[in-house]
């Protein structure tokens, strides 16, 4: 069992022990979140007597799990000495304060939102919620034993094929000692520290710029460059929320679900300030089959494009918003080294994308993704996505 569902067991063990007293718990919210957190309650408290809220008019008086919807006035009425469990993501916290105005004190409330949801589901489970989201974003029906395109393939490996050497190639801190062993730290950003949680960062030692990171997610990045400008507790309110969020049941990523978090520090590449450009190379069996250039990106005129090997332009784009550009970008000088670079991280791999930096003539490494945009995207045309998707020589599905 995963550590996201021991704290889930742990929260549940403590929410029987206090209701045995009164042998009541409410769930706030009678949809997908609170059906399974009912069916989670009964599996191992089956003692425990539960009963539904919602807000929801059209909801109210019935049953869902052979368990009555209440209205929460009436619900708090009955029931105020009652553990209150909240199923929902988006309104969590509206429906907490809710429960706080009707008497509910905060000790008898608890939150099961979206991660705790994914977090209790089977593979095959998260293979029938993710496929839904599959199409609705793309408008294509996904099959598990006819994947054909690089974003189908995706949606089976980031769920069914995840694996130890996938977990230390992402953890931003391990990888780390990849690259160094595959093509030396010279084209590692210089390190400053690292630190297990936010309460050990002692400000006063890091010098007047740097970059604090988490290493087991996606944009959890503290770009500092000037220390003095800095709001330290926020800084670190910030980081603790990274911390307390496992990214692999954001959207089944499941390789990031046994990375250990910790805070990566640093040093800032003046540099990066200037216009900018992410080199991103897709690499299948240790070869790169595509190249993908975005400008200044996560800013205000992005723009991307996508190269073949030889860095002949393919016309692509995804529903981002991230346009192409109205001329394509030049080709970069030391993208063959960049080229080699990939190919030597890679090698072994049946598929991961190396993003490489190169301001000013020198090449950093970035990252190794497995799962790039977690494969839930459009690409037009739908050729470029299944050219990708023939290189990627992923094995038979179960």
């Amino acid at each position: 069992m995963d550590d996201k569902k021991k704290s889930i067991v742990r929260s549940f063990k403590q929410i029987s022990e206090t209701g045995k007293k009164n042998h009541r718990i409410i769930i706030f919210g009678a949809g997908n979140f609170g059906k399974y957190a009912c069916q989670y309650c009964k599996k191992i408290f089956p003692e425990t007597k539960i009963s539904f809220c919602d807000n929801d008019k059209d909801r109210q008086w019935q049953t869902l799990c052979e368990c009555e919807i209440l209205p929460p006035k009436a619900a708090t009425k009955e029931y105020p000495n009652a553990i209150y469990i909240v199923a929902n993501d988006f309104y969590a916290h509206e429906m907490e304060k809710q429960l706080s105005l009707d008497g509910i004190q905060k000790n008898q409330i608890y939150l099961f939102g979206r991660q705790d949801y994914y977090s209790l589901l089977s593979l095959d489970e998260m293979w029938q919620v993710n496929q839904k989201i599959y199409e609705e974003i793309t408008g294509k029906f996904i099959d598990k034993h006819a994947l054909k395109t690089f974003t189908e393939k995706m949606q089976y490996s980031k769920i069914y094929l995840s694996n130890e050497q996938k977990t230390r190639l992402t953890d931003k801190y391990l990888v780390r000692k990849w690259v160094e062993e595959k093509i030396g730290d010279r084209y590692l950003v210089p390190l400053l520290n690292v630190y297990d949680t936010p309460d050990d960062i002692n400000f006063d030692k890091l010098p007047d710029s740097f970059v604090l990171k988490a290493n087991h997610g996606c944009e959890m990045n503290l770009i500092v460059p000037d220390k003095r400008k800095l709001n330290q507790k926020q800084a670190v309110e910030q980081m603790w929320s990274w911390m307390n969020n496992n990214f692999a049941y954001y959207s089944f990523e499941l390789h990031y679900k046994d990375i250990k978090p910790c805070i990566v520090a640093e040093e800032y590449i003046k540099e990066f300030e200037k216009e900018s450009f992410d080199y991103k190379f897709f690499c299948f069996d240790g070869k790169v089959k595509m190249i993908m250039l975005v400008k200044n990106i996560h800013q205000q005129g992005a723009e991307r494009c996508f190269y073949d090997d030889r860095f002949h332009v393919i016309p692509c784009v995804l529903n981002d918003g991230v346009p192409m550009p109205k001329v394509p970008f030049e080709k970069p000088d030391g993208l063959e080294k960049m080229i080699h670079i990939a190919e030597v991280l890679s090698q072994g791999i049946d598929q991961v994308r190396v993003d490489l930096y190169g301001p000013k003539g020198r090449i950093y490494f970035g990252e190794m993704t497995f799962t790039s945009w977690s494969g839930r995207v459009k690409v037009e045309p739908i050729e470029v996505d299944e050219r990708l998707g023939s290189y990627w020589n992923m094995g038979d599905t179960k």
